[in-house]
């Protein structure tokens, strides 16, 4: 016997689409102290955010070897006494693993504020250490890299930034200014903080290393978040800059 399936028209597809829309939203199985912020992206904004989360907003900045910060489109130095406002909402967190050139990386991260819960290194495959490229020690390394993308915002000039952490000490850094953006909110919920680039650092242990310069992020004030951007991640991403 044949069976004869049913292809719904255009019209019945809309409908249900309407009919889902219309739905409540699933309970919470656990209670939340959460406050929820209204979401206020546009309907390009969520698509582009959802099928583009990885996104590098505005210009890219590093930290270079001699302890500065640099905007790596041209190199030049930002100012010390330059003010950021931290867009912490705006933190994106996780793993992501290169594929070398021209291929596009596999990224497993999220907006840490948003609700992502990074996983652990142990689920995303890779194990076999044998089979790992050397790092620059001559070492077999990890591909998968543990990175902190933190959004700023000149005061100035309301240009957008991002500063991604890789390493160790870079992300113990931004650790230590998210730290602070927590206890922000518990005092002024709707404030972010404004900081400035520096450089601090600490002596190795191995004397041939000498001084190891690392970022910082000084505190100097907060800033109401209704008078910041909105950024969208799916704009201006450029795969081929690891840092």
């Amino acid at each position: 016997m044949v069976t004869h399936t049913h292809i719904p028209t255009a019209a019945q597809v809309l409908a249900r689409q309407k009919a889902d829309h219309a739905k409540p939203p699933a309970p919470i199985s656990q209670p939340t102290t959460a406050v929820a912020l209204p979401d206020t992206r546009t309907e390009v904004e969520r698509y582009l955010d959802e099928i583009a989360p990885a996104a590098v907003v505005g210009r890219l900045v590093k930290f270079s070897k001699d302890g500065q910060f640099l905007t790596a489109d041209d190199g030049e130095p930002i100012s010390d006494v330059a003010e950021f406002c931290v867009l912490a909402d705006e933190t994106l967190v996780g793993w992501i693993k290169f594929n070398g050139p021209g291929e596009m990386p596999d990224r497993r991260m999220g907006l840490l504020y948003g609700g992502f819960k990074m996983p652990p290194r142990d689920t995303l495959g890779d194990d076999d250490q044998s089979a790992w490229d050397n790092g620059l020690n001559g070492l077999p390394e990890d591909p998968w890299k543990h990175q902190i993308y933190i959004v700023l915002q000149n005061v100035e000039s309301g240009e957008l930034y991002t500063y991604i952490a890789s390493s160790q000490t870079a992300r113990r850094s931004v650790g230590h200014l998210l730290r602070h953006y927590d206890r922000l909110r518990r005092t002024h919920p709707d404030e972010y903080p404004l900081v400035r680039l520096r450089a601090g650092g600490f002596q190795h242990r191995d004397e041939r290393v000498g001084w190891v310069p690392t970022p910082a992020f000084a505190a100097v004030g907060r800033r109401p978040k209704d008078g910041t951007a909105r950024p969208s991640r799916a704009a201006d991403f450029d795969d081929a800059v690891p840092f």
